[in-house]
């Protein structure tokens, strides 16, 4: 073996010890960010995903207490920075959107960025929200269709029925509930094993394509650069509150849990201070 090579295989080890010191130290004297999670559906029911649940009019008069008493609880958590599902791109448009709310230029709408992140931001005084979004499509149809056409119809429809069910289920569990029992389900360990049902498209494909993997390899790296955004808004001793649709919710989770700068903090015990509207 060459003199520099067998040098480098050497230094090598004593250069990751060092590393792991160095972190190590770091982490003593640096907070570490506190990061919340927060899963819901789609208030404004925009139709943007292969199938959508359906969320009732959150303008509503019980709606609107429901969406008090969850800021309220969510409130506990002291978030000093919120970030939401918009495009880092908008990140400008959004705050001025927010700052015109602020002076009671406008009205809230009714998707969750408004409702829940800048009812919550305003009442915190905060002075901006934080924009986290990669946008990221993911052709579900075209997969599906791949699969009826070459041979692989059974499990097209077999994927087509599990998602239309599950979808069903959910639109009549928030028919049926108030916004802080929904989040509740929405954000629960139940819900996060559902990523799994993701892998039922990888078998998807035959010789060298590999359309089914694809999909899922593009849902991975959508939520990995979704994360590399918080991570930039996550500086050490922040506390901060991520808002984002129920299905990014198990990805971001665990990337946050599993990263060695950030504690993961469970929506669950916050969620649970909600209380339903009395009226109800």
């Amino acid at each position: 073996m060459p003199p520099k090579a067998a040098a480098r295989i050497r230094t090598l080890p004593a250069l990751l010890a060092a590393l792991a010191l160095a972190t190590g130290a770091f982490a003593q004297t640096a907070p570490r960010a506190q990061v919340m999670v927060l899963g819901t559906p789609h208030w404004d029911n925009p139709g943007q995903d292969y199938s959508n649940t359906q969320v009732d009019d959150v303008l509503a008069e019980r709606r609107q207490t429901e969406i008090a008493a969850l800021a309220a609880a969510l409130s506990e958590f002291r978030p000093t920075r919120i970030a939401v599902e918009v495009p880092v791109a908008r990140d400008s448009a959004i705050n001025a959107r927010y700052q015109a709310y602020r002076r009671g230029e406008i009205a809230l709408g009714r998707n969750e960025v408004d409702q829940i992140g800048f009812r919550l931001a305003h009442m915190l005084g905060h002075p901006r929200v934080y924009a986290v979004d990669h946008r990221q499509d993911l052709d579900v149809a075209g997969v599906l269709g791949w699969a009826a056409r070459n041979g692989q119809a059974d499990a097209a429809q077999r994927i087509g029925a599990m998602i239309q069910q599950l979808v069903a289920e959910k639109s009549a569990a928030v028919a049926n509930a108030s916004l802080g029992e929904v989040l509740r389900r929405e954000n629960s360990p139940a819900a996060d094993s559902l990523e799994s049902l993701y892998l039922h498209f990888v078998p998807i494909g035959s010789d060298t394509s590999f359309i089914g993997a694809q999909m899922v390899a593009d849902w991975y790296a959508r939520n990995l650069k979704i994360f590399a955004n918080v991570t930039r808004v996550a500086r050490p001793g922040e506390r901060v509150l991520v808002i984002m649709g129920t299905g990014h919710g198990p990805l971001l989770r665990r990337y946050v849990d599993e990263h060695p700068d950030y504690d993961l903090v469970h929506a669950t015990p916050y969620l649970e201070r909600f209380r339903p509207s009395p009226s109800r």
